[in-house]
């Protein structure tokens, strides 16, 4: 789909709140869908996500010997410019684009062409089998878990109101309720109508009915964000999206009505986000603190979905089992989902996850293989389909703590509190080392975690963004810069700056805690020194104001690509994502009339407005308004599947797409399946 055509015309037609709200529900889209549409391409071909066919292939370019040398081994100056070409290549591309947009410029959004499958083509039985971080887990509580293999795990067991069917493409689809109604500008109706039931097992014995007033508890929860003794509890991140909603009502079973206090352009983002599962009211009562307290706990769930959680072991992995009772059939007519069992193993080392793709061990292999290993994947196994999707789970360039009661790593003061060090710091980041070393050159740099490269309505035109210091090409300039920075926020050279890194950075991507040492230091000439730590840690020193700030690290998928809402939950003083304590008054005055601002190429101008302020470039506030983490780099994902796994496209998506694995099956009888 040829998105800035798209976006052209939509911004030019100026449609009111409600009649874009009222036309896009008929077409399957809602008002957030709309501003999701579009992705732009990737370094390769142009697609977002590609199922290759063994022909494309075998016309994609084998890595050169000199390519295939990990990242570590190559220079600085070798990998920087590995990342460059790559860019540039991607630049040049998009420059054939202009005719083609011309051409598709009045044409409708394409739809995508859903795959229909008949009784005859799918079979029952199976275990799916995936790899997974499994120790990079929170909790289990569907209202507090952020962490994007749990997310990942949830979808499989747990069902919001509405969803995403393909988020690039904004297409919805009904869930536990059919898609809203809006019979004004501040009112959506949903109908409990799709016969959703909880699983038939404690707390909910019997398996009974979702009601509206299930709904109505569960988005309470998450606006009053306090444990069961009633005290507020800053582990729930998704606080201020729920916020946003004025009142709720459950005036029968089957209907459930939110209100906004005025229009929102942003509130329908609420239950198509990936934390919005519902759960039981009975195990709110009965779990409670519990959820927090134990979170390795899985037998603590109550749910909806196509699979129960049967165990967990940080150190093996999650094993789920089919719903025999589960509310959506499929195609024969039977309750899906069609295979038995879902096992995701514990691994997160490339090799060791490419070793068991090979041995059968796992049936669908993904991140972190790099293209590298898929390619050679695919010449081993000819037959297998592959897949590439812009990883969603980002790098960011790092994180910076503003509190001003924090008294630093060391008890000598918080060096966050100037500017001049955090731009320094921010400086001495050389992305393109970084984008060599984790995705091998496949990536890219982006302005912020909330609008990656691949969102190319609402992030920062490319051409800007390269001349941007910290992402310009021009390692020496940054550098000259940074150092000039640092002596100007008078930081005592002689003073380590100790940072912290998830330990599952430096076990995901081995060595690179050794390479950005050595990019800090070369860059500023100070010691800096790194304490590995598990994310449960991390998460109670962002919680609690402590964190003394990281180098490039993983953080997480976009959850909308509309950033309006996470910019008001992230960077507006008190706001549930706001960890780092960002208070600055003109981005407050600017993300407040984004949510207000129903025109979308007016908001995306906002949009832009704001990611200036945060990068530090705004020619009106210069770094007075800088954020906690100015940058991010983005990946491309490769992914292949033995040929029993019969998956649809939208279980390839940039983000929380494990729930349309309710279309997949396998072929147990394939020769290849492990019996």
């Amino acid at each position: 789909m040829n998105e800035r055509s798209y976006w052209n015309r939509i911004g030019a037609t100026r449609l009111t709140r409600r009649a874009l709200v009222r036309a896009a529900a008929r077409a399957g889209v809602g008002a957030t869908g709309l501003a999701l549409v579009g992705c732009g391409d990737d370094d390769d071909d142009g697609e977002l996500v590609v199922v290759q066919t063994q022909e494309e292939l075998a016309t994609t370019p084998t890595p050169r010997t000199q390519d295939r040398v990990s990242p570590p081994q190559q220079t600085e100056e070798q990998a920087r410019q590995q990342a460059e070409q790559a860019v540039q290549q991607e630049r040049a591309q998009s420059r054939t684009e202009p005719q083609q947009q011309q051409e598709q410029h009045q044409r409708p959004p394409a739809r995508q062409q859903e795959t229909q499958v008949t009784v005859s083509q799918v079979g029952r039985g199976g275990d799916l089998r995936m790899s997974t971080p499994a120790d990079a887990h929170d909790y289990f509580d569907p209202h507090r878990a952020v962490f994007g293999s749990t997310q990942y795990w949830m979808g499989f067991y747990m069902n919001s109101v509405i969803r995403w069917r393909n988020k690039g493409q904004a297409i919805m689809e009904p869930d536990i309720c059919s898609l809203p109604e809006t019979p004004d500008a501040e009112t959506y109706l949903f109908r409990v109508d799709q016969g959703a039931r909880f699983w038939d097992q404690y707390p909910t014995d019997g398996g009974r009915l979702v009601t509206a007033e299930d709904i109505r508890v569960n988005y309470q929860r998450h606006i009053d964000a306090r444990d069961a003794d009633g005290i507020e509890d800053g582990t729930f991140p998704h606080r201020d999206s729920y916020a946003k909603t004025d009142s709720m009502e459950a005036p029968d079973d089957h209907t459930f009505i939110a209100r906004t206090s005025g229009p929102d352009a942003t509130w329908l983002g609420v239950p198509l986000g990936p934390y919005g599962w519902i759960t039981s009211p009975e195990a709110i009562d009965d779990y409670g603190n519990r959820w927090r307290d134990e979170p390795t706990n899985i037998s603590l769930s109550s749910g909806t979905g196509m699979m129960l959680p049967r165990s967990y072991d940080p150190d093996i992995g999650i094993k789920l089992e089919r719903n025999p009772n589960y509310w959506k059939t499929g195609v024969d007519g039977r309750p899906l989902p069609y295979y038995d069992s879902v096992t995701f193993a514990g691994m997160s080392d490339p090799t060791t996850i490419e070793t068991a793709y090979r041995g059968r061990e796992i049936s669908i292999g993904g991140f972190p293989l790099s293209s590298i290993q898929v390619k050679s994947l695919t010449e081993d196994f000819p037959d297998h389909p592959t897949g590439r999707v812009p990883l969603g789970y980002t790098v960011v360039t790092g994180w910076f703590n503003f509190n001003p009661g924090w008294d630093g790593w060391d008890g000598l003061g918080n060096p966050y509190l100037d500017r001049r060090f955090c731009q320094a710091m921010n400086l001495a980041v050389d992305r393109y080392l970084m984008i060599a070393h984790v995705y091998l050159g496949k990536g890219k740099p982006s302005a912020l975690e909330d609008t990656p490269w691949f969102n190319r309505f609402w992030a920062l035109p490319e051409e800007e963004l390269l001349s941007t210091p910290g992402f310009r090409p021009n390692r020496e300039a940054d550098i000259e810069e940074a150092r000039a920075l640092l002596d100007a926020s008078g930081y005592d050279p002689l003073r380590p700056i100790n940072l912290l890194a998830p330990a599952f950075w430096e076990e995901i991507t081995p060595g690179v805690m050794e390479i950005e040492r050595a990019m800090y230091e070369d860059a500023l000439g100070v010691e800096v020194n790194f304490d590995l730590e598990p994310f449960p840690l991390i998460l109670q020193r962002l919680v609690n104001g402590t964190y003394p700030g990281s180098g490039p690290q993983w953080t997480l998928a976009p959850i909308d690509l509309d950033p309006t809402t996470a910019y008001h939950n992230r960077y507006l003083p008190g706001g549930s994502l706001n960890y780092f304590h960002y208070d600055y008054e003109p981005l407050l005055e600017l993300v407040t009339s984004m949510r207000t601002t129903v025109n979308q190429q007016q908001r995306r101008d906002l949009a832009h407005e704001a990611q200036r302020i945060l990068l530090g470039t705004h020619p009106d506030h210069g770094l007075d308004g800088l954020g906690p983490a100015p940058g991010v780099m983005n990946g491309i994902s490769p992914a292949i599947w033995w040929p029993y796994v019969h998956r649809g496209e939208d279980s390839l998506q940039f983000a929380h797409d494990s729930h349309r694995h309710d279309d997949t099956w396998i072929d147990v009888g394939h020769p290849d399946y492990p019996a």
